[in-house]
């Protein structure tokens, strides 16, 4: 009896690969092994994670997400929704391919073709059950943040992503350089503090999987990474490039990591301060504009990112959804192992009450006192 494979994609989204052409493999890839019945639900822009729930049930066998951060977020999403244990594939086709890289879907140079193990993955990955967290109501499997430093993940429009990849990226990083940081009320686990800081993520994976082998024990260890990140000098900017894209473990990236369930992000209606060499560089892009550029306004909102694409506004409340979804990992990943390696930096011990702003050792971890 032939199995049933169902494969979620966005028509409308751009890839490496023409749709026909991945189309036909995919299919000739599945049935070289096995009988196949493949089906296939182009998504929309109205289409919600809700409207594919009624379709996992017997006898789907298969769900494959094709395409990039965005469609395999949108499919993992209604599978959570739906409590499914249908195993999801994940066909990367996108720029960042962020999830893939980090079950080991993707090899993890940063020059690596996405497509050059796939084909092969989608026949004898293994099933592995990950967490997924849920941020304002909305499913996210790996990253979500606010700040300018997360703004610059969601500047680049589709049409440079797709013609310059992840290169996309560097003009927006750039510009968040002449941005004034932003002051947040963080709580989770019992605290509350304020800190002023570049961006703020909580992240279920460990980063983005570009610079070294990624252990599937942070997937699916029932917690998230609350990263809170703050860039003063040139150096650090440098620093936190290695961490989050080449991996580095080097304690010089400009960050402290606190391990939490849940955590409620505020933004408050006053701008930071601007270190030396951020304010020369708003010097700079004013001269490269031929104008002054005005900061942002000082509001209580701040757009909120998941997985590079917007979604609302904050308040920002997120919690851990552990072993909400099983996805295939290849055969050499799918024993989970347990990472060795401690977080360098840490935050639990240092606070010690509700209000713990003026307790924080701000010099430790690089941060800077908002009082």
């Amino acid at each position: 009896m032939p199995k049933h494979a169902l494969v979620i994609y966005n028509p409308a989204a751009k890839s490496q690969v023409q749709t026909e052409i991945w189309i036909g493999k995919l299919v000739e890839k599945l049935n070289k092994h096995d009988e196949y019945l493949v089906s296939f639900y182009p998504t929309t822009a109205e289409t919600g994670p809700e409207h594919l729930v009624p379709l996992f049930k017997p006898p789907l066998d298969l769900v494959i997400a094709a395409g990039g951060d965005g469609t395999v977020r949108f499919a993992l999403a209604a599978l959570a929704k739906a409590k499914s244990r249908i195993p999801c594939a994940i066909f990367p086709l996108g720029t960042g391919n962020v999830l893939a890289r980090n079950l080991g879907i993707v090899k993890e140079s940063i020059l690596a073709n996405p497509l050059e193990h796939a084909f092969d993955y989608l026949v004898n990955g293994r099933p592995v059950q990950i967490d997924m967290a849920l941020m304002n109501g909305e499913y996210f499997a790996g990253m979500a943040g606010v700040g300018p430093i997360s703004d610059a993940f969601m500047r680049p429009p589709r049409a440079l992503k797709t013609k310059f990849r992840l290169l996309a990226y560097v003009s927006a990083m750039l510009q968040t350089i002449a941005q004034p940081p932003r002051v947040f009320r963080i709580t989770t686990g019992g605290m509350s503090f304020k800190v002023q800081a570049s961006g703020i993520f909580l992240a279920n994976v460990e980063d983005l999987g570009m610079g070294k082998r990624n252990e599937l024990s942070n997937l699916n260890d029932g917690f998230l990474e609350l990263h809170i990140v703050d860039p003063v000098k040139f150096t650090d900017y440098v620093n936190l490039g290695f961490r989050f894209v080449a991996g580095s473990v080097d304690e010089k990236a400009p960050e402290c990591i606190l391990r939490c369930k849940e955590a409620v992000v505020e933004a408050m209606p006053r701008r930071g301060v601007r270190s030396e060499f951020q304010a020369w560089a708003k010097k700079l892009r004013n001269v490269l504009a031929g104008k002054k550029v005005p900061d942002p306004a000082r509001v209580s909102e701040a757009p909120l990112m998941i997985d590079g694409e917007e979604c609302g506004v904050t308040p920002m409340r997120v919690t851990i959804v552990p072993k909400a979804v099983t996805v295939l990992v290849p055969p050499q990943h799918s024993e989970v192992r347990v990472s060795e390696e401690v977080l360098h930096k840490s935050m639990p011990g240092l606070l010690e009450s509700m209000d713990v702003t003026h307790q924080l050792n701000y010099d430790d971890y690089g941060l800077r006192d908002v009082g």
